[in-house]
């Protein structure tokens, strides 16, 4: 039986064993991998030797490989690889791609290869081929890519890492240091399309990549660098460059890339947190047509402490779709979290100014928004309903940005934070469903909830509570809302495009519906006057604006406040406060709080439609001592 670093072995029998990893031991597994890596590279023996001695293949249980079948006549192409020395290559890859017909030729395993002592081979049918080759050395990694070759018998191809003679530069307004660079190819036909990316991470992680001057024969070239640069340390409001360079069509242009302020989108950000802690930051997304051809790149994940601010600059000439987030990290759990907020896709155009406030107090649930389409990743409703099928779909803990997601009912299990939740909901007073969120949570951390609803008109009621208790969450730590609103079946609605109301897998394809109804369900936003990055303002008179916002699709109704009642002493006794509208579903509402205390806010609001809300929040913002 093998040994291998950080795997438990559970079961063994003749010729195979099951086992598992943990996440301290997966850090030495992958520490293993990495040493085989750089010992096979040499030599490309790649899963023959050390760790892979004597046959020994590793996989998840059940997967299986099924034996090749070609189907056509079969040709021997070998590519020729030398290396940045002009010497013939070992170790390094290559991989080639039919870029009509990827059945005919492009399965990930048998598409990539090693050079050895200067050749890699092949047996491909006739076609049209991409061929890509990645040379590993000192100054980083070199890409030669060949967009186009024709293959109609034997045939060899020159590759060379001296061809990739274009190092990616990156030129800011403002001083700054580079922290990964992503290089993504996208080459598409009418019947097929292959979409290659490269990331370099680190100030010394450079890309080199070879220029063309003639656009492929058969469909379209598309080229994108994307770079992350921050500001250097010690600056009072650090800052950072998110930039993507679209390249011009059909060809790979040099890669010396200026961002100027015209082609820029400059946000401002506040990140509020009520216990120092860091996290990290990151940026996702591209242009409307490098989102819809599935050319993203992710930006990779950068420390942020926390509360603090930030000034982002990104790419946004030509406009440009940004999705952003972070996350928050606890003190007392390295690599663990339960904390930020994500952001709904963004369209940004140069020389926009917007200022975003991050986790600003108090949190409570939100719901789902479509701010930009991009055709890529459609949204849920909040709450929908498609004949008698009723969906909801609702992530605690989020702030008060419409499009903002708190973390929900994520939960990482540990001693010092507890994230707990329930809910209920009834149809003309009879509960239909209801128990624990958390159990029922999606990956996201949202509620997912779906209910089937007996037929004709009906009163629907949801409850829902949310908890999370520990040391790192001191303010909005708990909330509860009620929300009712009329519902009926509606067999004619639909939602339009950027949303969806169900999804099924047809021959392994994701086939969206958009008949639904967008239900009268309604949620609340707070500002709080003189709110600092910790969640406290000052003692005394007290100002808080609320507004009422419908689900994104359902039809506007007037709004009416009932009331407005606050605590500060955790909930145990409540007084009503003064209100006065300044909108026509907005109010501002003024009281006085102590200095010290945590103050909790109980709304409820109605619309005309019939829909009600009342949403308490326990220790939503503090007043300083």
């Amino acid at each position: 039986m093998p040994a291998l670093p950080g795997v438990t072995i559970t079961r063994a029998g003749p010729g195979t064993a099951t086992g598992y990893l943990t996440g301290p031991s997966a850090a030495r597994f992958g520490a293993a991998l990495v040493r085989q890596l750089l010992a096979d590279h040499p030599r490309a023996s790649y899963g023959s030797d050390g760790l892979f001695a004597h046959g020994l293949t590793i996989s998840l249980p059940g997967t299986h490989r099924a034996p090749a079948r070609p189907e056509f006549p079969m040709h021997t192409l070998t590519v020729t690889g030398t290396n940045a020395a002009g010497r013939p290559d070992t170790g390094d890859l290559v991989g080639v791609v039919n870029i009509t017909n990827l059945a005919r030729f492009g399965d990930p395993i048998e598409a990539e290869e090693a050079f050895y002592h200067g050749t890699a081979k092949f047996s491909v049918p006739s076609g049209s081929y991409l061929a890509f080759a990645t040379f590993m050395s000192a100054s980083g990694l070199r890409i030669d890519i060949k967009p186009q070759f024709t293959v109609r018998e034997t045939s060899m191809l020159p590759m060379s890492a001296r061809a990739a003679s274009s190092k990616i530069t990156m030129v800011t307004p403002r001083p700054a240091i580079r922290r990964s660079l992503t290089f993504t190819v996208l080459r598409t036909t009418k019947t097929a399309g292959a979409d290659l990316e490269w990331l370099a991470l680190g100030r010394s992680g450079s890309l080199w990549v070879n220029p063309t001057s003639t656009k492929p024969a058969t469909g379209t070239l598309q080229t994108y660098t994307a770079g992350q640069l921050t500001s250097p340390s010690g600056r009072a409001v650090p800052y950072a460059y998110t930039l993507n360079f679209p390249g011009p069509p059909g060809i790979i242009p040099a890669q010396h890339f200026v961002a100027r302020p015209a082609g820029l989108a400059t946000v401002s950000e506040h990140y509020y947190q009520d216990v120092r802690s860091t996290g990290t930051w990151e940026e996702f997304g591209g242009t409307p047509h490098q989102l819809r051809s599935l050319g993203l790149f992710i930006i990779a994940p950068l420390p942020l402490h926390l509360p603090g601010r930030q000034v982002q600059y990104l790419s946004a000439s030509p406009p440009t779709l940004w999705q952003a987030g972070y996350s928050e990290f606890t003190r007392n759990l390295s690599g663990q979290t339960n904390g930020g907020q994500l952001d709904a896709f963004r369209l940004l155009r140069g020389g926009e100014h917007p200022t975003v406030n991050w986790n600003k107090f108090p949190l409570h649930p939100g719901p789902n928004a479509v701010l930009a389409q991009n055709g890529m990743f459609p949204t849920l409703p909040s709450a929908s309903r498609a004949g008698n099928k009723l969906t909801l779909d609702i992530t605690p803990f989020t702030d008060n940005v419409s499009g903002h997601l708190g973390s929900g009912f994520f939960h990482i299990p540990a001693k010092v934070e507890h994230i707990t939740g329930s809910y209920a909901l009834f149809q003309n007073g009879r509960r239909i469903a209801g128990g624990n969120a958390v159990k029922n949570a999606s990956f996201n951390g949202d509620l997912l909830l779906h209910a089937k609803l007996s037929p004709g008109p009906s009163q629907i009621k949801f409850a829902l509570t949310a908890s999370r208790a520990g040391k790192s969450y001191l303010l909005s730590a708990t909330s509860r809302d009620v929300w009712t609103w009329p519902s009926r079946p509606e067999p004619k609605a639909t939602v339009p495009a950027g949303w969806y109301c169900s999804y099924s897998v047809v021959h392994y394809v994701l086939r969206f519906s958009r008949h639904c109804a967008v239900q009268q369900m309604m949620t609340l936003r707070y500002q709080v006057a003189g709110l600092s990055l910790h969640g406290t303002t000052a003692p005394g008179r007290q100002s808080v604006a609320i507004t009422a916002v419908p689900l994104q699709l359902a039809a506007p109704s007037p709004v009416t406040m009932d009331g407005v009642q606050v605590s500060v002493n955790g909930g145990k006794t409540w007084q009503h406060a003064g209100v006065h509208r300044t909108g026509p579903a907005a109010f501002r509402t003024g009281f006085a709080a102590p200095a010290g205390h945590q103050v909790s806010l109980r709304v409820t609001i109605r619309t005309k439609a019939g829909a009600t809300l009342t949403e308490t929040i326990l220790g939503a913002y503090q007043t300083r001592s």
